[in-house]
């Protein structure tokens, strides 16, 4: 099997086991979300995380998308013909629950013989790229409903942003297994450098 055909079947392979875990993502987010209720830690949420979150959002959509756009603490205002469409930003809608799943892919994801150093750049890439993510994935949300309407958005936001976290997983590591992390090298008896052996992705 050549290189193309390899990197093929690994994608097919991805995208079934994506279609399979989609119901457990689902429940497992409600789950989180429940248990952040309990333990009132969706007001740090509210507070510290949904106002500078917003902000971005709004600067993506103002500068990048070029929507007229104003932003409060908590929503995003789409002008279109002098009349602002609200956005409201939930503390429960900024995708925290895709970083608590990023966090349990690495328990897996690091559990090979590879460096320090392409450890720490992989959770770095997969952090920023997790956050950037969600950016993106309401910032869409707020460009479907300025172009297109309502329901188009409401789609988006309630079922293909799940789809989306899990693409961007797979294709994280797939990127970190390929070329980001690298494996510990030992040299042998007869003084050749040799890369150690484990659980990896190769």
């Amino acid at each position: 099997m050549d290189a193309e055909e390899k990197t093929f079947s690994k994608i097919i392979v991805m995208a079934a086991v994506m279609l399979l875990i989609l119901p457990f993502i689902t429940t497992f987010n409600e789950m989180l979300t429940k248990a952040v209720m309990n333990i009132g830690l969706y007001r740090f949420i509210e507070a510290y995380i949904v106002p500078p979150f917003t902000r971005v959002v709004g600067g993506v959509l103002r500068y990048v998308c070029h929507i007229p756009t104003m932003v409060s603490e908590d929503s995003i205002y789409l002008l279109r013909k002098g009349m602002p469409i609200e956005v409201y930003v939930s503390w429960n809608c900024i995708g925290w629950q895709s970083l608590i799943l990023f966090a349990i892919t690495l328990l897996t994801g690091l559990q090979g013989p590879y460096t320090t150093w392409s450890k720490v750049k992989c959770v770095a890439v997969g952090l920023e790229g997790t956050v950037l993510l969600n950016v993106f994935r309401v910032a869409l949300t707020c460009v479907l409903l300025y172009y297109v309407g309502y329901l188009p958005a409401l789609v988006f936001h309630d079922y293909l942003g799940t789809v989306l976290t899990l693409v961007w997983l797979a294709v994280f590591w797939y990127v970190s297994f390929e070329h980001l992390l690298k494996r510990r090298s030992y040299t042998d008896n007869g003084g050749n450098v040799k890369a150690e052996q484990g659980d990896g992705g190769d």
